[in-house]
């Protein structure tokens, strides 16, 4: 079951269904959750579907809307922190579908010039990378859903400045199904 949930109340009513119906699946967004919900994710198996490009638009609003409760906003490094199984997407075409976009806001949670929102809840790149895939291995023989990057995302620096080296991430080379789809 994926459920849709963005407020605090919504994403707890999510949780009780889940608990009341035994279901398991994903609460899609988990964007704004009262702390005491957080463990509750990992303790249920459920999925925390994030969208970490709505810290950047969603901001000004939440911030107006929620102004008491934006340190409870995209707690992804406290479900991550619990056990819960995070995923990162973009929520086209509500979004750009720009992976390094949502990877960026996931570690600088916010624009690469700007203000970090609650940056003690930011992903490392390798986090946010490991949310963004669906981990699968290299084996030989096995069809590759596989990229070649200009750049090593996991380079160690300032918030700010992985923020901006992520969302400027090229890629060299694509392999779909183990067929090359773009670059040389």
């Amino acid at each position: 079951v994926a459920v849709h949930a963005i407020g605090d109340r919504a994403n707890a009513a999510a949780l009780d269904a889940f608990a009341t119906t035994g279901a398991w699946g994903s609460v899609e967004h988990a964007q704004l959750l009262r702390r005491a919900d957080v463990p509750r994710f990992a303790a249920l198996g459920l999925v925390a579907s994030m969208q970490p490009a709505h810290l950047l638009d969603d901001r000004t609003t939440a911030e107006t809307l929620w102004g008491d409760r934006t340190d409870r906003l995209f707690l992804a490094g406290s479900l991550l922190a619990s056990g819960a199984d995070v995923v990162l997407g973009s929520d086209a075409p509500v979004a750009p579908a720009d992976p390094w976009l949502a990877i960026a806001a996931a570690v600088h949670r916010g624009d690469p010039g700007g203000f970090a929102l609650n940056p003690a809840e930011s992903l490392t790149p390798l986090q946010a990378l490991r949310a963004s895939v669906d981990g699968g291995r290299i084996i030989e023989g096995a069809a590759a859903d596989l990229v070649l990057l200009g750049d090593d995302p996991l380079t160690v620096g300032p918030s700010a400045e992985q923020a901006s080296r992520l969302r400027d991430m090229t890629t060299r080379l694509t392999l779909c199904a183990g067929r090359i789809t773009s670059g040389a």
